[in-house]
């Protein structure tokens, strides 16, 4: 009953945790000259951490602790386990509270990057 609901939260929750990543990683192109390094490395770390690729559950145990304190499970993985019912009700709104930390934390991160960003802007070429 909760299922339906919790999930279309969840996913639109790891839409605003991958747009605020994703516009950390773009602001990257205020410092460097060619940005897509970053952009590539972004975009294969996403796809394999995030569980796009293979679920973070077939990861080592390490490596399920240690990716599981980054915000990339808050992408897709915490959708993905909502929707199958890998957890109690409890545990999952506990991952939606996580989504939301994160939210917080990568959107306060993106203004305090891009305003710094702003003020050391130099125009290429001229």
């Amino acid at each position: 009953m909760w299922t339906y609901p919790a999930f279309l939260v969840s996913t639109l929750l790891g839409v605003v945790v991958s747009f605020g990543c994703r516009y950390l990683v773009n602001l990257t192109s205020f410092w460097l000259l060619d940005n897509r390094g970053v952009q590539t490395a972004w975009s294969l770390m996403s796809g394999l951490f995030c569980g796009l690729s293979m679920p973070i559950g077939f990861f080592p145990v390490w490596a399920q602790h240690v990716l599981w304190l980054t915000p990339f499970p808050a992408i897709m993985q915490v959708s993905l386990d909502t929707a199958l019912e890998r957890r109690g009700a409890v545990a999952t709104f506990a991952l939606l509270g996580a989504q939301v930390l994160w939210i917080v934390f990568l959107l306060a991160l993106c203004v305090l990057v891009q305003r710094r960003a702003v003020r050391r802007l130099v125009v290429q070429g001229g």
